[in-house]
């Protein structure tokens, strides 16, 4: 009798820690979601006090940033170099650096002359801008005269405020010949208006620093070094960098197109066929009902989008956007590099920049 009592307390000492905690992580979540630039000043200032606790470690890590070759792995510099025209590729958050496995073996059989961006990808978005600004400014010294920027969800609006940046003022370095000229601007599954699911980020995070170990890339404080969360806040839909962003013109000159995922069965073209074959059929006092049931379905393929982000949060006003069959991740790159399937955003990819090459784009 006494050891079931004991067990009987132990499960409610348990209990109530476990109620404490989740009660604590409530809390935490409510007083946060109404002081969300507050929580990205108190982040972005641990990661700054722990770079200038650890100088040796952060300049570590910094050498895993900028502008490198896929493979082999080589950082940016004149052997690597050739013509006057390339493709940087820049990722999104949390990721490995898996998502060009694909896309890189495509570039490279069509022979165009890449690179890869590295950046701490849980930082501000706009600190993140300013490290491809700079990058932007090495291959010009190198002798790059124009780029295409293919970029991969939050790569899309880490090169947008690049762009489009007051501060960096790219336009009147490009006229002044500081950086490239991009004429391109590929963005494939950018959440443009957010994603509420960078909420649960924690298992892409653990995902990034894994893989860093498995290379090599690691070491114990380099998972704030990548940043402290900061981006997770601007990718919030209706956050302030996201608003600011938003609110801002389209670069000059820059020809832009955004590819997005979809997961649903169907896509707005099969809806308007079934609707147009129907009507047919339908007397004049069902079409109302049948204008709901199509704007319904609409909306619930836009809403699923490529399961991270939806299709409505890809758009932007003016911009030429295409959508294809895929989740985030697969509508760019296979799981594994056995798989041979072809993701459907790199043929476009692929066409997108032959095209600009017949435009005499070198």
């Amino acid at each position: 009798m006494p050891r079931q009592k004991n067990r009987w307390f132990s499960l409610q000492r348990w209990l109530w820690i476990g109620g404490v905690v989740i009660l604590l992580i409530v809390a935490w979540h409510l007083v946060t979601e109404s002081h969300k630039e507050e929580e990205k000043a108190l982040r972005s200032q641990l990661r700054t006090t722990l770079q200038e606790t650890f100088p040796d470690r952060k300049a570590a890590f910094m050498q895993t940033i900028g502008l490198f070759t896929f493979d082999p792995y080589e950082a940016i510099s004149e052997k690597t170099v050739h013509g006057e025209a390339g493709v940087v590729l820049v990722h999104g958050l949390d990721d490995p650096g898996k998502v060009w496995q694909n896309l890189a073996p495509a570039l490279a059989k069509q022979g165009e002359q890449f690179w890869v961006m590295n950046y701490p990808n849980d930082q501000p978005v706009v600190e993140t801008a300013h490290l491809l600004f700079d990058a932007l400014e090495t291959l010009r010294s190198l002798g790059i005269q124009r780029i295409a920027i293919v970029a991969h969800s939050m790569g899309g609006l880490v090169s947008r405020e690049m762009l489009t940046s007051p501060e960096l003022a790219y336009q009147r370095a490009m006229q002044a010949g500081s950086v490239p000229a991009v004429d391109l601007l590929i963005m494939v599954g950018t959440p443009n208006h957010g994603s509420q699911l960078v909420r649960f980020r924690l298992f892409t995070e653990v995902r990034d620093q894994f893989a860093r170990l498995i290379q090599g890339d690691a070491g114990w404080l380099w998972a704030i070094f990548d940043g402290a969360g900061e981006a997770k806040i601007d990718l919030l839909p209706d956050s302030l960098f996201l608003t600011t962003l938003n609110e801002r013109p389209h670069p000059q000159g820059v020809e832009q197109l955004i590819i997005a995922g979809m997961i649903s069965p169907w896509n707005e073209g099969d809806i308007s066929q079934w609707r147009e074959h129907i009507d047919r059929y339908l007397p004049d006092n069902q079409q109302e009902p049948m204008d709901g049931l199509s704007d319904y379905l609409v909306s619930m393929t836009n809403g699923l989008g490529d399961g991270l982000v939806t299709v409505e949060s890809t758009r932007l006003s003016g911009v030429a956007h295409q959508t294809v069959a895929g989740t985030h991740l697969s509508m760019i790159r296979n799981i594994t590099t056995e798989n041979q399937r072809i993701p459907p955003a790199v043929p476009i990819i692929i066409e997108k920049l032959q095209h600009k090459r017949s435009q005499g784009w070198r």
